[in-house]
Formats: C-alpha cells, structure tokens, sequence
C-alpha cells in the first residue's frame, strides 16, 4: 500500500506541475504570487480543475501512506512520511515553477 501511496503522490506533483505550466503561460508577462494571492490573468476552468485533482491525489496519497505505516512503533517517521506526501507533490511543482517564471521578469515598481 505505501507504494500505491507514493505513486499516486507523483501522479498529484505531475498533475500539479502541469496546471501550474498551464497557469504560467496563461500569465506571461505578469508576476505569479509565491503562495497566497491573485493572479493577473484569471485561471481557465480546466486549469483550476487540474489543481484541485493534484491536490485531491495528494490528500489521498497522504491517507494511504498514513494508513500503511499507522502501526509503526516510533511516531516521527510516520508522521514526516505523512507530511510530506500531503505537501511534497503540490508546493514543490508550484514553488519551482513560480520562481523560474517570476526570475525572468522585472522587477515590480515599487
């Protein structure tokens, strides 16, 4: 079950690498918030479908992984197995991408 647990955490990160592609070509020639924000030019539907499919894999990927390895006598591994499958998949596609996007445009008038 941890397998099938990991590999639906990469099906989420490439789900998420994907509409977060989709998102930046949408919004070229604008900066993309880093995590929290709006964006310049509003997401397609399917864009933001894809997003919350991503982050859906992610949550159960997170189950199963908590599910297989619940038994564990010490509770830290588990715990940071856990944890990081629910955010591994989504932050890291979105952090990358959003900083390659955002270091090719100027910086913002202040």
């Amino acid at each position: 079950m941890l397998f099938l647990g990991l590999v639906i955490a990469v099906l989420g990160a490439v789900m998420m690498t994907v509409a977060t592609r989709q998102l930046s070509r949408v919004n070229e020639g604008h900066h993309l918030p880093m995590i929290m924000g709006r964006f310049a030019v509003r997401s397609p539907f399917a864009t933001t479908a894809l997003r919350v499919g991503a982050q859906t894999a992610a949550l159960i990927a997170a189950l199963i992984v908590m599910n297989a390895t619940w038994d564990y006598t010490a509770p830290w591994p588990s715990l940071i197995a856990v944890v990081t499958t629910l955010v591994a998949p989504v932050a890291i596609p979105v952090i990358a991408i959003t900083l390659a996007h955002n270091r090719r445009l100027p910086a913002p008038a202040q």
